[in-house]
């Protein structure tokens, strides 16, 4: 009887002493250089055909993963080390040298993302400027091409023989069995032409990305040709010795002239393609594709983009005609919703009544069937079984910052939930029959998780989650809230308050901002880094506070326009408003709140110090705006008309004009090589800032992008970030 007393404790002793032990804190390190709260990722999935297996990849790091999983069963099974596999890829491509935005406007990993074949078999993908194919059942990896210039964009035919890809600026497709390829089109010299791949706004602005697709019976390819010859040329060097590389970038400022784009159909032997009637040559081909039937459908947008036609061609001739119009005085948000079905109708989602619904339309475009409607809005509609009896869609019928699945009838127009969870956001992915999704889903407080749903909704396994480590780890909470705007509007809001807050004292908070259209902060939803970033201005004693003012996404279309022809205005009326709020409560020091956005968010803390200049203490802004003439064409003139019909507005809304009103510390800095928001603005602002004879501190970050933040030098901007706050804020706390 002792000496098993004497074991228990034996055993009960170091289950103890581990529960004793100190949960981890955060720190700079751990976040951006051990990234140890990096947790895994899960991307690309995809269904095989027979419904029964997905594949898709994990990544952790530097390490990334394919895997294949039975979804009745749950087992796994690992296909290939997907480093490794690049590695070796690369190995056999030793000189290959990664083109510039000179060369194909960007070099996005997106253009080599790996598709699946028709029949499931095989991953073709683009490494080391060639394509290449890995087979699922042997795990074996083989190039397809051999050449110096880059192929990107590969896709299958629908009968699996051949693949579609574009190199150089020109179409071309490979056959399997032979090996040959194939140039489609053929653009010469004429390197202002773009064929089957977008310029660089239209992938940026209007996700166009690839710009080809394979007619249903695989004789032939619609594309969009790009002439890029009226777009002006913004420089980019980077700091290589002795002399620096120049990338002249194809960059459309608002105002200024845009690509020319058409769409064109063109047989696999090549030749003159038929060009469809798409009319003024100032249009946006904002999407493209086939009908079941054979046809040609184009959605074509204005440039004031007030007004978005569905338009269906004859391949063969090229004449068109109208289905629909969607028309708003403000502007047309673009989607991927629209679904052709066998018999011709087809689905298309609206916002006519302020929230994006979805509607049955006949063939000809007239409207059959209303099936969704109420103060909340679609955000994806993703699938559609095979039967064409339901429709799959992500809304926010319940709480506009949860995000979550529906079934919806297309008969009835009746509605499912999907799931178990009524917290978080939701994305799915519907396997080919229509009888059972993928759900990958998060909350604040929860890290991503894959569950299998059944096509009504019930949840049949868990089939991968991530974050099991966070568990060493003391997370303070996120609180989500609301304040009211100075008219009464409710905005949604997050808070974040110092670790071991004590009532009798006050402390400094940094309101975060982004405040862009098409944006949500306060979505349910994992936050990884950032939210974490949060967590440690936190246990350093600075609360943090944010808000999604009006023109921010999910609260319909009128609190997204509310902005329209001038940005920054009501934007930051409701920072302040959330500025105001902080004041107001017991814990906060009034005199030491900062303010700290990068990109649309670098752009409004600029604004709120220069047009609040007492307000805030301090402000950290990265890549920031500074005059809207400045940035692209379709963002810009989306939301601000060109800069010859709205001059106040673009005066009112630029940081350039408040310079001189400067009073509080401002930290500013920004990457040489932004192709997105251009150093041309931070410099601009520098001297305008010096001209006032305003003091601020700086940082260039050399060959940086636009994501500071994520970049190589994510430790050294987060760091000088952190003391930037600490002079600031945290000198003479509690005193």
């Amino acid at each position: 009887m002792r000496r098993s007393v004497f074991i228990l404790c034996l055993v009960l002793i170091p289950v103890m002493a581990a529960a004793e032990e100190p949960l981890e804190k955060l720190s700079l390190e751990a976040l951006f250089e051990d990234k140890a709260l990096e947790l895994e990722q899960f991307t690309n999935l995809k269904w095989l055909p027979s419904g029964q297996q997905i594949i898709y990849f994990t990544s952790n790091g530097e390490e990334k993963t394919l895997w294949r999983q039975h979804v009745t069963t749950g087992e796994r099974k690992e296909l290939a080390d997907w480093s490794a596999v690049l590695e070796d890829l690369t190995k056999q491509r030793p000189d290959f040298a990664k083109p510039t935005m000179s060369d194909v406007n960007s070099s996005a990993s997106h253009r080599l993302t790996p598709v699946l074949s028709p029949d499931g078999a095989a991953l073709v993908g683009g490494h080391a400027g060639d394509l290449y194919l890995f087979e699922l059942a042997t795990g074996k990896v083989r190039f397809l091409t051999e050449d110096p210039v880059q192929e990107i964009f590969p896709a299958f035919s629908p009968d699996g023989s051949k693949i579609g890809f574009v190199r150089d600026g020109d179409l071309h497709w490979l056959d399997l069995a032979t090996g040959a390829t194939q140039a489609v089109t053929n653009r010469g010299d004429d390197h202002f032409l773009l064929n089957g791949v977008a310029g660089w706004v239209y992938e940026e602005e209007l996700d166009v990305e690839r710009s080809y697709w394979w007619s249903p019976d695989g004789s032939r390819l619609a594309f969009l040709q790009s002439d890029e010859r009226p777009v002006g040329i913004v420089p980019i060097t980077g700091d290589s010795a002795p002399y620096p590389e120049l990338e002249e970038q194809r960059y459309p400022k608002a105002g200024t002239e845009n690509p020319k784009v058409r769409l064109g159909v063109i047989g696999l032997g090549g030749g003159q393609p038929v060009w469809v009637e798409t009319g003024k040559g100032d249009d946006y081909l904002v999407r493209a594709g086939w009908t079941p039937a054979g046809a040609v459908w184009v959605q074509r947008l204005n440039r004031d983009q007030t007004e978005l036609d569905l338009i269906l061609a004859d391949p063969s001739t090229g004449e068109t005609r109208t289905l629909l119009t969607e028309k708003d005085e403000a502007w047309v948000n673009i989607r991927d919703d629209l679904h052709f079905l066998a018999d011709g109708h087809f689905l298309w989602t609206t916002e006519r009544d302020g929230w994006r619904h979805l509607e049955l339309r006949a063939a000809d475009g007239s409207v059959m069937r209303h099936l969704t409607s109420g103060p909340w809005q679609i955000e994806a509609v993703f699938g559609v079984d095979a039967a064409e009896e339901h429709a799959f869609i992500e809304a926010n019928l319940e709480d506009h910052r949860r995000w979550h699945l529906y079934r919806v009838d297309l008969a009835s127009g009746d509605l499912d939930f999907l799931g178990r969870s009524r917290q978080g956001t939701h994305v799915g992915t519907l396997s080919p029959e229509g009888d059972s999704l993928v759900d990958l889903w998060s909350t604040r407080d929860t890290p991503p998780r894959a569950d299998l749903l059944s096509a009504d909704g019930k949840v049949l396994r868990r089939l991968w989650e991530t974050g099991a480590e966070l568990d060493a780890w003391d997370l303070l909470p996120i609180e989500a809230g609301s304040i009211t705007a100075d008219d009464g509007t409710q905005l949604y809001s997050l808070l974040m308050r110092p670790r071991d807050l004590d009532p009798s004292k006050r402390y400094p908070v940094v309101l975060y901002v982004y405040g862009g259209p098409n944006s949500q902060l306060t979505a349910d939803r994992w936050g990884g880094s950032i939210h974490n970033t949060y967590r440690l201005l936190a246990d350093m004693g600075i609360g943090v506070f944010l808000v999604d003012n009006r023109g921010t996404w999910g609260r319909g279309h009128a609190f997204e326009t509310a902005v329209h022809r001038r940005l920054g205005e009501l934007e930051v009326a409701d920072q302040l408003a959330a500025a105001r709020w902080l004041t107001a409560q017991p814990w906060v020091d009034p005199d030491r709140i900062a303010v700290y956005g990068g990109s649309y968010g670098g752009y409004m803390t600029l604004l709120l110090m220069l047009r609040a200049p007492g307000m805030f203490r301090a402000g950290i802004a990265y890549a920031p705006v500074t005059d809207w003439s400045f940035y692209d064409t379709i963002y810009t003139e989306r939301y601000m008309d060109t800069p010859e019909d709205n001059p106040e507005g673009y005066e009112a809304s630029a940081p350039l004009t408040y310079a001189e009103n400067l009073e509080g510390a401002l930290l500013l800095a920004h990457g040489t090589m932004d192709n997105n928001v251009h150093l041309q603005n931070s410099l601009q602002l520098i001297g305008r800032l010096a001209a006032a004879d305003k003091r601020f501190e700086l940082m260039i970050y050399p060959n940086t992008r636009h994501g500071v933040r994520r970049s190589k030098f994510a430790l050294h901007f987060h760091r000088l970030k952190v003391e930037f706050l600490k002079r600031y804020l945290l000198d003479g706390l509690g005193d």
